[in-house]
């Protein structure tokens, strides 16, 4: 009957529509996800094809980036400064790079504020990591910038496969807001743009770090190592 027709091909556009939104919602999601991939593999191009050079300035951003997350982390510029943790700062910085041994409150007091502060922190660093490649190098040459690149390219392949797992929970636990009256898709690009930006400072943080931490040994020759055993017994 016309009444049956009409009532089947009602529910027919019914469900095509449910399955366009489910459709769209998932390719949202998913384009979310391929903006933060895209990025993640043009900084690995940016490693693999980049020259010792660029190399180099991608770590000095590197190190200056990462001491204004430790500043931003230990010191709030609307707080008054004698209430400052310098100590600790000093010490979150020692640990960060063990090349600041002499780093401590009285010396961060005589920087003249917050700005003065990340001023003299982000040259320290540039200086210690510059220190650093005249080492390495000293054992081989371009050793350094063959370091740099492995620990770019590991650290963004271990960080983006554990970030994909965050994302999956995350897209799970935002489907279930929706029932709290709040959007899904608008909490899943915040959290997700989020979650992504901490990837992304953990990568330089990891690197940098690790190129500090860099000490590199000579190999002896077998012959000589041989010999130096004989000498020696």
């Amino acid at each position: 009957s016309q009444m049956l027709t009409s009532a089947l091909n009602e529910a027919q556009r019914k469900v095509e529509a449910y399955f366009y939104d489910i459709r769209k919602q998932l390719f949202e999601y998913d384009e979310v996800l391929n903006i933060q991939r895209e990025k993640v593999y043009s900084e690995r191009r940016r490693a693999l094809l980049a020259t010792e050079a660029q190399l180099s300035d991608q770590m000095i951003e590197y190190a200056e980036l990462t001491v204004n997350d430790v500043l931003e982390a230990n010191l709030d510029p609307a707080t008054p400064e004698e209430t400052w943790n310098l100590e600790g700062l000093a010490g979150k910085m020692k640990q960060y790079c063990y090349m600041l041994e002499e780093l401590d409150e009285q010396v961060l007091r005589q920087q003249g504020g917050y700005e003065g502060i990340r001023t003299y922190l982000q040259r320290r660093c540039v200086e210690a990591y510059q220190q650093k490649v005249a080492e390495v190098n000293a054992v081989e040459d371009n050793l350094m910038a063959e370091a740099e690149q492995f620990f770019v390219l590991t650290q963004y392949d271990n960080l983006w496969k554990t970030h994909l797992q965050s994302i999956k929970f995350l897209q799970t636990a935002v489907g279930l807001r929706g029932y709290a009256q709040r959007d899904p898709l608008t909490e899943f690009k915040l959290e997700g743009y989020n979650l992504f930006l901490e990837m992304m400072a953990q990568v330089r943080r990891n690197c940098i770090y690790s190129v500090y931490q860099f000490k590199p040994e000579v190999v002896k020759p077998k012959a000589q190592k041989v010999e130096e055993e004989v000498k020696s017994s």
